[in-house]
């Protein structure tokens, strides 16, 4: 059972959490890199067409960098929770999340674009560091403590 989640694990979560932001943006600006640049070739624009591809996939390479990035920094501090499907699902989840309202305030929003883009990372960190003590049952996170099996040590001059 977990007992508690200290606060480097939880914030490695909400970095991990804008890292599935990242690595969930990879097909979508993808996506929208090929059919913009056909949409815009189409219409009789093919140098925009290009621009507009090779824009879409430079930014999925970027994501893919943030991706790879985040995850090597925060992996070897994360908990043993968040190693497993419940944290990838938590993960991917809110990045999901965060990615939709990143697209809604840039495309939608009167905000301004840093705006529009800190805003959504933020929401997104925030949830993966306040989730983990409530996710799965775990209501009251402080009062169960983690339970191990005990393997015997070897005492120093013991033979």
């Amino acid at each position: 059972m977990i007992g508690r989640i200290d606060v480097l694990s939880r914030a490695a979560l909400g970095l991990l959490c804008i890292g599935g932001m990242a690595g969930l943006a990879l097909p979508v600006l993808v996506a929208a890199g090929a059919i913009g640049g056909i949409v815009f070739a189409a219409q009789g624009d093919p140098a925009k067409g290009l621009i507009v591809w090779l824009a879409a996939w430079a930014a999925a390479a970027f994501a893919v960098a943030l991706f790879v990035a985040i995850v090597y920094a925060a992996w070897p501090l994360a908990s043993d929770w968040i190693t497993e499907w419940p944290g990838y699902a938590m993960g991917f989840g809110s990045g999901g999340a965060g990615l939709a309202l990143m697209a809604a305030l840039v495309f939608l929003a009167p905000l301004p674009l840093y705006a529009a883009i800190a805003l959504p990372l933020g929401a997104t960190f925030v949830a993966g560091f306040a989730v983990p003590g409530r996710f799965l049952g775990l209501r009251r996170p402080g009062l169960r403590t983690m339970k191990r099996p005990r393997i015997g040590r070897r005492r120093w001059g013991a033979r």
